[in-house]
């Protein structure tokens, strides 16, 4: 059998009509078509699958068997290939709404001057909701439309898109290496001073690695701060060991005003993923941002 898809659909969506409006000139005023045009169609629909889909009177219309079984999976195609062209549509226009984002206070923060800020003042008509939460958000139940993670993700039926690798490690001055000593294993840090950026209460755990083991080891802090920013530049001016992650160390380094220690036994670092409910990322203030994300990580060589 021939399937032509253009005019299999003006079939089918005419049948459709006739069926649900219970009458070809109800459904011929609903469509603002010609009753005979509706007619035709239902005709060749017909001949084309072979059967009789309806039974017509001159006072009455109802479906065969075959009509009443065709209907049903007919409505729902129909409807499918709506939905289809509504999403094409809407992956097309312009951005705008309220975005709503959850990620780390890390990663926030690298990301606000390479990607947020730029995205505001590229699409005047979106406004953007950022969560720092502690805590895992449910995207789905609490109506975010994107997370930005770090790490394994959890089994879920959300998707996942790679953006790039979160690495960092554990740096000091200059200045303060003469003065201390550089430490070249990470139980040599007791006779340090560690900056530690407070996230919870409870000890401080610093992870190392040794061969392919994991090794946590707390630290004691003789500097507690608030951000990644505070704590580098404390680093830098010479208050102890740090360790934070490579977008905020970078330029420090590239100054000499920082410098990598215990680099073997530092771990590698982990994948980072945009995450959002399915469907999610068609929408256009959403899948602008993710291409912003992709290009920016593209740029950074895929590591911050």
């Amino acid at each position: 059998m021939e399937y032509q898809s253009g005019r299999s659909l003006e079939e089918l969506a005419a049948f459709v009509a006739v069926v649900e409006a219970n009458g070809f000139t109800a459904a011929a005023r609903a469509m603002r078509a010609r009753k005979a045009t509706l007619s035709q169609r239902v005709q060749d629909l017909e001949e084309r699958l072979g059967v009789s889909l309806l039974v017509r009177t001159t006072r009455s219309l109802r479906l065969t068997d075959e009509g009443r079984a065709y209907f049903e999976h007919a409505r729902r195609s129909l409807a499918a290939a709506r939905d289809a062209e509504a999403v094409v549509a809407l992956a097309r226009s312009k951005p705008s709404g309220l975005l709503r984002i959850t990620t780390s206070a890390a990663l926030a923060g690298t990301l606000m001057d390479a990607v947020v800020a730029p995205y505001l003042a590229r699409y005047p008509d979106v406004s953007v909701e950022l969560d720092t939460s502690v805590r895992r958000v449910d995207l789905v139940r609490e109506g975010f439309d994107l997370a930005i993670r770090v790490g394994p993700l959890d089994d879920s039926s959300l998707v996942a898109r790679r953006l790039g690798t979160a690495t960092g490690g554990y740096h000091a001055s200059p200045r303060y290496l003469e003065r201390r000593g550089c430490p070249g294993r990470p139980d040599e840090l007791g006779d340090h001073d560690a900056i530690v950026v407070a996230h919870e209460d409870g000890p401080k755990e610093w992870p190392f690695i040794t061969g392919s083991k994991k090794w946590p080891l707390v630290v004691r802090p003789r500097l507690t701060v608030g951000s990644f920013e505070l704590a580098v530049q404390a680093a830098a001016a010479g208050a102890g060991v740090v360790r934070a992650p490579l977008y905020f160390v970078r330029p420090l380094l590239a100054k000499r005003r920082l410098v990598e220690v215990l680099k073997d036994w530092t771990p590698p670092g982990f994948d980072v993923h945009a995450v959002f409910p399915p469907g999610g990322a068609l929408v256009p203030k959403t899948r602008v941002l993710l291409d912003m994300l992709a290009a920016w990580f593209a740029r950074s060589g895929s590591d911050v």
